[in-house]
């Protein structure tokens, strides 16, 4: 397994134990290599580069939602990743990167109002989002 899967694993175990976001959060696979015309297919299917690895379908706190693109080590957003957050945070949704899964675990945490944050601002699309931890 690749860091990045270990690390989404060990998230999806903590969710399962969190009845609030029992089939409420959910991973996207977006990421799968496959044969050109498979990847055609999907592509028609709606396949969309860029789209972050986790959704949370619950609103809180004036969002629609929370995408949460996991990374782990020293990986970075792609291009098509950084666009896809960006569209997300101007269209109403929380979108965010993170490394690790104690990071996802706390963003998630504050999100649903469960943990020390203390505060969680709204982009305005000029700027990012205010994520200030005790």
């Amino acid at each position: 397994m690749l860091p990045e899967e270990i690390e989404q694993c060990k998230l999806f175990d903590w969710i399962r134990t969190i009845p609030e976001l029992e089939g409420n959060a959910f991973h996207i696979a977006n990421e799968r290599k496959t044969h050109p015309m498979r990847g055609l297919l999907l592509k028609r299917m709606g396949v969309l580069s860029g789209v972050s690895d986790i959704f949370v379908a619950i609103p809180k706190g004036g969002f629609h939602g929370l995408f949460l693109e996991l990374k782990a080590g020293n990986n970075k957003l792609s291009e098509h990743q950084r666009l896809f957050l960006d569209k997300m945070n101007q269209n109403g949704y929380l979108a965010i990167c993170c490394t690790g899964y104690e990071a996802a675990k706390a963003i998630i945490l504050t999100y649903l109002g469960k943990s020390c944050c203390e505060s969680l601002n709204h982009p305005s699309g000029q700027g990012g989002l205010v994520f200030l931890c005790a």
